[in-house]
C-alpha cells in the first residue's frame, strides 16, 4: 500500500508531538469528552442531516495542543463522518493551528493512509476581548485542494445575565460556496449555558441559528457536550 507523504508526515508530527509530551508527563494535561448535536453544520455548510456523536481527545503542554476530533452521524442520507488530527500553538492573543481532517465512508475501507480522503489546513486566530472586541480567524487549505480555498471569520462574542453569546459572520471561496467566488456562507448566532443536573454534575449546552446566503439554507442546532 501506498503511503502518501503528506499523511506520513502528520503521523510523525502526532508520533514525535505524543514523544515529547509523554517525556513532559508530569506537565501535561488531558481532556476528553464528547459532543451529541442535533445535526452537524460547519461553517454553514451541512455535513449530515441527523443527529451527531463527535468525541474529543486532548493532550496540553504549554502553549500546544494536540488533539483528535470525529464526527458521526446516527442515521439520515448525508455523508457525515470525518475524522480529524490538529496540532494547535497559543501565543496569548493569537494561535497558530495544523488541521488534517479526513472522510471516511460507511461501508468502504477510510483508505486513511491515502491522500484522497484528506484535507490539510492551516489557520490563525486571534481572540483577546480586553483589549479588541471582534475574534478573528483565517484558514487556507495546504493539501488536496488545487484552489488553495480560504475560509475567513469574524465574531462578536458578549454575555446576557449567565448565557455567553457569539455573532459570527464567516466567508470563504472555492470549496466552501457554490460558485468558487469568495463570498458569505455562514452568518448567525450561538448561545451557550451550563445546566446543572445536580450538585455535581452539570452539562453544557449551545443552539446555534446558522444562515448560509450562498446555499439559501438556515440551520438550527442544539448540542450538549459531556
Amino acid at each position: 500500500m501506498k503511503i502518501n507523504k503528506y499523511i506520513l508526515l502528520t503521523l510523525l508530527i502526532t508520533l514525535l508531538s505524543l514523544s515529547v509530551f509523554a517525556q513532559k508527563s508530569s506537565k501535561i494535561s488531558v481532556d476528553f469528552g464528547a459532543d451529541i448535536a442535533s445535526r452537524y453544520v460547519w461553517r454553514g455548510l451541512e455535513f449530515s442531516d441527523s443527529p451527531v456523536v463527535q468525541p474529543y481527545l486532548e493532550f496540553s503542554y504549554k502553549e500546544f495542543t494536540l488533539g483528535a476530533w470525529a464526527s458521526y452521524e446516527t442515521g439520515g442520507q448525508v455523508v457525515g463522518q470525518e475524522f480529524d488530527i490538529y496540532l494547535t500553538y497559543n501565543l496569548g492573543s493569537f494561535n497558530l493551528s495544523f488541521t488534517d481532517y479526513s472522510f471516511p465512508i460507511d461501508g468502504q475501507t477510510d483508505n486513511y493512509f491515502q491522500l484522497k480522503t484528506h484535507i490539510g489546513e492551516l489557520m490563525i486566530g486571534y481572540d483577546n476581548a480586553s483589549k479588541f472586541p471582534l475574534t478573528l480567524s483565517a484558514g487556507l487549505n495546504i493539501y488536496n485542494d488545487e484552489q488553495h480555498s480560504i475560509y475567513t471569520e469574524v465574531g462578536y462574542p458578549f454575555q446576557i445575565k449567565n448565557t455567553d453569546l457569539n455573532l459570527f459572520v464567516g466567508a470563504g471561496n472555492e470549496q466552501y460556496t457554490t460558485t468558487d467566488n469568495f463570498d458569505l456562507i455562514n452568518i448567525g448566532i450561538s448561545a451557550s449555558k451550563k445546566v446543572a443536573i445536580s450538585s455535581k454534575f452539570s452539562i453544557n449546552t449551545k443552539a446555534s441559528i446558522i444562515f448560509n446566503p450562498d446555499t439559501s439554507d438556515a440551520y438550527f442546532v442544539f448540542m450538549i457536550s459531556l
